[in-house]
């Protein structure tokens, strides 16, 4: 007779790195939520400080970067790749990417009601919504966090890994300075983004491990029927 087997404290314990890193990065979310009013003078430095360094050739550049990251955007894009993913019979990493994805969105508009920060008033461009914890910072995160755990499960070598990793914190880097570069967010905004996202990301792949190894054990033979 077959056993259920469901993720137990000993598979959890096996991937303590991950939840270490997710109870972690939540933390210090809330830390950022909490305290945010602490914040305040070093959001207003930055606030003044971005249009001095703006440029005709840049600020295109910078609300390019801004659709395409756009949550919406991403949730398209990740719908496209988990479908592929699916018809090449990657069916968990498909699962994974669209919890990840829909978790992510869930959880900002969830914080983003409740908190009801209002955006700066020197946008660039015209950006609707509350504004902490921002949306394109997290959304951007969780999504090349996602891409990058499957391409470093992929590439065993250090070179193409250092790369990955490298790229992926630039890329995220990027999204979430381009958001204060358009002045549509404060750095708390921002700071409160890139932690929700990591949080959201650590979680969704300890939770895609703990499944991957209940699969596994479930496939294991049954040792009354040898």
């Amino acid at each position: 007779m077959k056993t259920l087997h469901v993720p137990t404290l000993k598979s959890i314990v096996a991937n303590r790195q991950y939840l270490a890193l997710s109870l972690a990065f939540l933390t210090a979310f809330l830390c950022v939520l909490l305290l945010r009013t602490n914040l305040q003078s070093f959001d207003l430095t930055v606030n003044s400080w971005v249009p001095t360094i703006h440029s005709d050739w840049a600020t295109p550049i910078a609300i390019a970067i801004s659709y395409g990251f756009d949550t919406y955007s991403l949730l398209i894009l990740s719908l496209a790749i988990a479908g592929y993913l699916f018809y090449k019979n990657y069916r968990p990493h498909s699962f994974l990417l669209l919890v990840a994805m829909g978790g992510n969105a869930v959880f900002v508009a969830l914080f983003k009601t409740l908190v009801q920060s209002p955006r700066p008033l020197n946008g660039v461009i015209i950006d609707t919504g509350y504004s902490f914890p921002s949306g394109h910072t997290a959304g951007s995160i969780v999504f090349c966090g996602v891409l990058a755990y499957f391409a470093w499960n992929h590439w065993k070598t250090t070179k193409p890994r250092t790369v990955l990793i490298t790229s992926t914190v630039l890329l995220t880097s990027v999204v979430g300075f381009d958001r204060l570069y358009l002045n549509v967010h404060w750095f708390s905004d921002v700071l409160g983004g890139c932690l929700l996202g990591l949080f959201w990301l650590t979680f969704s792949i300890l939770l895609f491990k703990l499944l991957i190894n209940n699969k596994q054990n479930i496939k294991k033979p049954d040792p009354d029927k040898r």
